[in-house]
């Protein structure tokens, strides 16, 4: 007869409630039993389950954008199942069916059985073993004890420990950033479209924001706009210029601003950046995943990650740009570099990088340039800013040799020993 136990996953809602139940209970606390998504969203864990599944209980109605309780939640059999399998009691065969789709109980397998058998014969755990780790089975055990004094049996040197190829790259070039002054920073993966393009000065129409350039989140769809002088600064920008002596583009679509997206680029971060670092001069970098809808292939992959830095400061100029890209593709291993000049809606002058690589000649590493006042002034910036973004995998191919940028991510551990 098979045995189960709780998934982490089950730990939580046994402790915190079931994701539905908590929904029910939250809508219960508001006048006529209403409320919108973005009322509620933040305050459910797993709000697209809890909806699914208040749904499938006749607990909840949704109509637009509002959920309406439709009667209290009860004390409902997968709830009860739960408390069971803890228990160690029976379950009903069809709840069990219940809570394994959910992902909240799972079959206790025989190497765990086996394994729990051999502590509670042996009086205590001697060896952590991977299994113990991966099931938890070493929790509220008791350990055997050591004599640490004991010379053991020397092992047999197999295999070291290691940084996976890339990121030993990745490392390289942080720790050259570090010694140059910059300082890292982060960003969000799920961004508002606000920052991930508005702020950069790039048009609601233009073709970036279309489907095929970005993910776009289905729940939740928008963002909240929290400092509304910055928004309506950049809002200004976009249709007139603002006070940055521009003409603008003569229209903003603030609805588009607001949607939730994977961010398309790391440039996100330096807007945000530009905007919370007041203090005049400083240096930022991110070495960071980004998304595109992109066709894999040799070259491409749907996220990947990007080297994004921005220099801040007076009489900054494209001479000191250059430099810092030169650096950075010399530190991956670079031979020869050129820059060719180029075009983005957020930088003037703007240049792309390109790196020499022996079986591909030249490759395009990335794009770079001095912000406009378009994008610095409404953030709050009145000094010139350098900036770039490097496909850090491409220069990492040029570092390793390599000619699939796939590779990058494998797990062939011949290949990865040869890149020690």
């Amino acid at each position: 007869m098979a045995r189960y136990k709780l998934t982490k996953e089950g730990e939580e809602y046994l402790k915190k409630g079931l994701p539905e139940k908590n929904l029910a209970l939250i809508l219960n606390e508001f006048p006529e039993k209403t409320a919108t998504i973005g009322k509620i969203i933040s305050r459910i864990k797993n709000f697209p389950v809890a909806l699914k599944w208040a749904l499938e209980n006749g607990w909840v109605q949704k109509k637009a954008d509002k959920i309406i309780l439709l009667r209290p939640p009860v004390e409902i059999p997968e709830e009860k199942g739960l408390k069971d399998v803890f228990s160690g009691k029976t379950v009903d065969d069809s709840v069990l069916k219940v809570l394994v789709q959910r992902n909240l109980v799972e079959v206790i397998s025989e190497t765990y059985l086996k394994t729990q058998k051999e502590i509670e014969k042996s009086g205590g755990i001697e060896e952590l073993t991977h299994d113990m780790m991966t099931t938890d089975l070493w929790k509220g055990k008791t350990f055997k004890k050591i004599d640490v004094t004991k010379v053991t049996k020397k092992f047999k040197k197999t295999s070291e420990g290691n940084l996976q190829s890339y990121r030993k790259v990745i490392e390289e070039v942080k720790e050259k950033l570090i010694s140059l002054g910059f300082k890292e920073a982060k960003g969000p993966y799920v961004e508002m479209n606000f920052w991930n393009t508005d702020a950069l000065f790039m048009p609601s129409d233009h073709p970036a924001r279309g489907i095929h350039d970005m993910f776009s989140m289905k729940t939740p769809k928008y963002g909240k706009i929290l400092n509304k002088q910055i928004w309506k600064n950049v809002g200004e920008t976009h249709k007139n210029g603002w006070r940055t002596g521009s003409k603008g583009w003569g229209s903003w679509d603030e609805d588009l601003a607001k949607r939730l997206i994977l961010r398309s680029q790391g440039t996100a971060v330096s807007a945000r950046t530009l905007y919370n670092w007041k203090k005049i001069p400083y240096k930022m970098f991110i070495i960071d995943r980004v998304f595109r809808p992109e066709a894999i292939d040799a070259q491409h992959l749907s996220d990947f990650d990007q080297c994004e830095g921005i220099v801040v400061g007076k009489g900054l100029n494209m001479k000191h740009l250059l430099g810092y890209l030169e650096t950075i593709a010399k530190t991956m291993g670079a031979k020869k570099v050129r820059f060719k000049p180029s075009y983005f809606p957020f930088t003037e002058g703007s240049v792309e990088l390109q790196v020499y690589y022996n079986e591909l000649g030249w490759v395009e590493a990335g794009g770079s340039g001095i912000f406009r006042p378009e994008v610095t002034k409404p953030l709050g910036v009145n000094v010139p800013v350098l900036a770039w973004g490097l496909g850090i995998g491409r220069l990492a191919m040029l570092k390793l040799r390599l000619t699939d940028i796939r590779y990058l991510y494998s797990d062939n551990l011949q290949w990865l020993r040869s890149k020690r």
